[in-house]
Formats: structure tokens, C-alpha cells, sequence
């Protein structure tokens, strides 16, 4: 009989594996000195409920010891500035997952049993030292009798059993946690697992990445960025063959010399904000490393392992949060935030007045100047300060914002973001703000969208101003649309059109998709 979802983890009766492993883990708890937490999770009774600890390091050592699934975990705790504050984040973005390779012989029974031969009899070549590796595969280069040259991915032996039963693990630890620990039952850790669990899952699954880049390079195809072809013959839940590309990545510093900074920059920023409001699915770990500059200039995207997607009713809560902000009805924005963190009980004035204080925070300011890393670690700080947490789709999507920001400053610092939206606003403001794809939404929605879209001239008209000036005060005309005179308010107060634009922008994409 299976244990009951309830039932508590220190039992004899639980199968001795997975007994070994909390007794394991109970032991790293107490080596890195979080023996108070096996007390108040009540996996060691030996133990008194001491503080938890409060430096960082101490959770990469554990993490560490604990094995990949943990480190894997941890990595996506570092991009959660939401839940933990910048000293926690920062320790735990040191973990690797760098991993030392499997020698051949170690992985030939796989490639045997998927390849349905041995590597030699499939390829012309096949290189048995890895080129790279990680915890859950590593890659080897080959080529086909045909010529191509193409890398093979092959997944460790034994990860599947290693995995499943430490997600299991962890996420029986996890609602232990969540009823007896309130300051981590804010972090809503078994939400976190639940999505922790699916990217790995996905990761797990090598022919998951092939359809996944399949289906991102239908997209990114027309905007003139290459994706790796996969052979379908060779792939399968655990190996993976795909086109080797040439050329070097994003990360090779000397050689990005060699490239026009400014192009390239403007392909990149272009192809990632378009996979997010436009496409829906999109390439969540667009780091340096993934990023390809091909021999003729052109962009590719590796490794498509982790992907995001934002549903249709993500999609409609972002219009309404852009649409409150925009307008400055902090009341309405706040209530899109309680609703996402589970409706805590908070103190609502106090909140109110926080996102207050961040819109009026980058009014006037121009919009290149404007880093997200900056905007997100004000929204963060709020988030914190008041126990919100954000689902986990969002954090995802968030992260890969902050990812592709800094490639773009890596590639050219001082890029100029403003002008990078102008074509995206014209396009939505004139060919994707249409009301009749608004119904989705609802009446109060409808009623937001249609006065703007009936001023799509008159708006293009201020982005064309403010492609060459960076900003614009807008100056409130006679009856003008209530929108418009919402955001700017007749107090006389001016809103920078980076605050305005931006939420169009985000809201018209999002409409188009639903």
C-alpha cells in the first residue's frame, strides 16, 4: 500500500531506499548545520529546533552534497530574487552543474539499445571522448554516412531512478515544510516543486528538446535565427542526435570582436522579445553559451532544455496588471499580485503605497537608461518585504528578461533598448491591437483596449517622436481618450512613455495570443 500524502516521513515502514536516502539527507542537514530544520520537520527527533542558518554557504555546501537534483534545484532558487534576498541568490548562482564525464563504457549499452547499434555502426565517426558533459548527459561529436556533422546527446545511465525518487523526496519534504515552517510556507514550496518537477522532467526527456526546438524554429525561422535540425531516426527519451553547427558562441570573448556588436545585439533582443510576446513559448535559458554566431553573422540558439510558456490566463492577469499600472490604479495592481501569491493576508495600504512609490520611481525617465534588472530588484524588494511570491511561470519568464539583458550589455554595452522597440510597437499598435480579438478577455478589458486602438495614429505618432528622443511628455489635449488621460492624469503630472508604451506593448501582445 502507498503512504498517504499526509503521512509522515520517519516511518520503518518506508522502502528502504528511500528510507537510506532521509537518513542520508538528515546527515547533510546536520554536517552543514541545518540539524534545526530535521527537528521542526520531525525527520530527526535527536535534534532540537535551533534557528535556521544564516549564512548562504553553508546551503551551496548541502546542496552540493546532496547530489544533482539538489544543485539543479538550487540554480533555480538563485534566479528567485522574489523569495530569497540578493545575498541568498548570489551564493546559491555559484552552483555548477559542471559535472566530470562517464568514461564510454558507461554509456555504450545505452546508445546500443536506442541507436539500435553501436555508435560505429551508425555513424561514420564518432568521437568516444565527450566534448561536453553535465549531470544529467553528456555530448559527444560524430558524423553521419551521409556527411552531416552532428553531436550526440546521451543521457547518464541510472538519472531516471536517481531523479524520481529524489522529487518524490522532496516534495513530501516540501509539504512537511509548508505546515510546519510559516516563514517558508510564504515560498509556497511545493507550487515551486511542482514546476521544479516538470523543467526536469522535460530535461529528462532528450526527444522533449527536440520538439521543443522544432516547434521555437518554426518561430524564430522568420526572424532569420537559426535552430539546430534534429534526426528523429537517432532520437529517443534518452539519447538525442542533432546538427553540429559551426561558428562560436556568445561567450568566446576574443572572437566577438570579430562581429558588428550592434546588429548582432539588435537580432538577439529582437528574436527573445518576440518569442515572449508574441509567440508564447520561448527559449528560457538564452545565455551566452546557448547563443550562436554563425560564420555568415547570423544568430543560432542551442539547447533547448528549458523552455518557457505563458497560458492564455497568464496572459490576460499580465494585461490587467500592464493596463493598472499604466493607468496608475495601484489598487487593481495589487489585487493581480495577491491573486498570484494565494491571497495572503497582508497589510493592503502599505502595499498600495509601495508599487506607488515604484511607478513614480522611473516616471520621467528615459527608457534606455532603464535596466530590468533594476525595475525587477524594486519589484523584488517589494515582493519580499510584503511575503509575495510569484508563480513560477512568470519567475521563469522574468529570469530569461534578466539573462537577455546581460548578453545584449555583453555584446554591446550602452545598447539602446528604446530603439529596439519601436518597430515591435507599430507593428502591435497597427496590426495586433484589434478589438475584435479582445472579447477573450471580457467586458472591463474591452472597455480599457478599444479607446486605444482607435487612436493607433495618433499613438505611432508619439513612438516615432520617441524613437528619436528617447521620451516624450505628452501634453493632454481636449477630450482626450480616457486611457490615455487616465495614465497621464490631469493633475498635470507626466508620465514617461516608457511606463505607458511598455504596458501597450506587453497588453496587445498578449490580446493577439488569446
Amino acid at each position: 500500500m502507498s503512504p498517504r500524502k499526509d503521512e509522515k516521513l520517519p516511518e520503518d515502514t518506508r522502502p528502504q531506499g528511500e528510507l537510506a536516502r532521509l537518513q542520508y539527507i538528515t546527515r547533510m542537514f546536520a554536517k552543514h548545520g541545518w540539524r534545526g530544520v530535521s527537528a521542526r520537520l520531525g525527520i530527526d527527533r535527536t535534534a532540537s529546533a535551533e534557528p535556521l542558518p544564516t549564512r548562504p554557504e553553508t546551503l551551496v555546501e548541502l546542496l552540493q552534497d546532496l547530489g544533482p537534483v539538489a544543485v539543479k534545484l538550487g540554480q533555480i532558487l538563485a534566479t528567485r530574487d522574489d523569495l530569497l534576498g540578493p545575498e541568498w541568490t548570489g551564493a546559491l548562482a555559484t552552483l555548477q552543474d559542471n559535472v566530470a564525464p562517464l568514461p564510454y563504457e558507461d554509456i555504450a549499452s545505452v546508445l546500443l539499445e536506442d541507436l539500435g547499434a553501436a555508435p560505429e555502426e551508425v555513424f561514420s565517426s564518432f568521437d568516444r571522448t565527450p566534448i561536453a558533459a553535465a549531470s544529467i548527459a553528456q555530448v559527444h561529436a560524430a558524423r553521419l554516412k551521409s556527411g552531416e556533422e552532428v553531436v550526440v546527446k546521451v543521457r547518464r545511465p541510472g538519472m531516471a531512478r536517481i531523479v524520481d525518487a529524489d522529487l518524490r523526496l522532496l516534495r513530501r519534504l516540501a509539504r512537511l515544510a509548508e505546515r510546519r515552517m510559516p516563514e517558508v510556507a510564504r515560498l509556497r514550496p511545493d507550487e515551486l516543486l511542482r514546476a521544479f518537477s516538470k523543467g526536469l522532467s522535460d530535461e529528462m526527456d532528450l526527444s522533449s528538446e527536440a520538439r521543443a526546438a522544432e516547434e521555437l524554429g518554426e518561430f524564430l525561422k522568420t526572424l532569420g535565427i537559426t535552430v539546430p535540425k534534429f534526426y528523429w531516426e537517432y532520437t529517443s527519451h534518452r539519447v538525442n542526435v542533432q546538427q553540429r553547427l559551426s561558428g562560436f558562441s556568445v561567450s568566446d570573448e576574443r572572437a566577438l570582436k570579430k562581429i558588428d556588436p550592434h546588429s548582432t545585439a539588435t537580432s538577439y533582443s529582437q528574436a527573445v522579445l518576440r518569442m515572449i510576446l508574441f509567440n508564447g513559448l520561448f527559449h528560457a535559458d538564452p545565455h551566452p553559451g546557448n547563443v550562436w554566431i554563425q560564420p555568415d553573422g547570423s544568430l543560432a540558439f542551442i539547447d533547448f532544455g528549458a523552455v518557457g510558456r505563458l497560458s492564455p490566463a497568464r496572459r490576460d492577469e499580465i494585461v490587467r496588471l500592464i493596463l493598472a499600472i499604466a493607468r496608475e490604479d495601484h489598487g487593481r495592481a495589487v489585487d493581480v499580485l495577491l491573486d498570484w501569491a494565494g491571497r495572503p493576508a497582508v497589510d493592503r495600504s502599505a502595499l498600495e503605497e509601495d508599487i506607488a512609490a515604484l511607478v513614480d520611481q522611473f516616471k520621467g525617465t528615459l527608457l534606455a537608461q532603464i535596466q530590468l534588472s533594476a525595475i525587477f530588484e524594486a519589484t523584488f524588494r517589494i515582493l519580499r518585504t510584503h511575503q509575495l511570491g510569484l508563480p513560477p511561470d512568470l519567475a521563469l519568464m522574468l529570469r530569461t528578461l534578466l539573462i537577455a539583458e546581460g548578453v545584449v550589455r555583453r555584446l554591446k554595452p550602452g545598447f539602446d533598448i528604446a530603439a529596439e522597440l519601436t518597430p515591435i510597437a507599430r507593428e502591435l499598435m497597427i496590426e495586433r491591437l484589434d478589438p475584435r480579438r479582445a472579447f477573450a478577455l471580457g467586458k472591463s478589458t474591452i472597455s480599457s483596449l478599444a479607446g486605444l486602438t482607435l487612436r493607433v495614429p495618433e499613438i505611432v505618432g508619439h513612438l516615432e517622436r520617441y524613437a528619436r528622443t528617447g521620451k516624450i511628455e505628452i501634453a493632454v489635449e481636449k477630450n482626450p481618450d480616457e486611457d490615455i488621460a487616465a495614465a497621464i492624469r490631469d493633475s498635470g503630472r507626466r508620465l514617461a512613455i516608457s511606463v505607458a508604451i511598455s504596458g501597450l506593448l506587453i497588453a496587445s501582445a498578449i490580446v493577439m495570443h488569446l
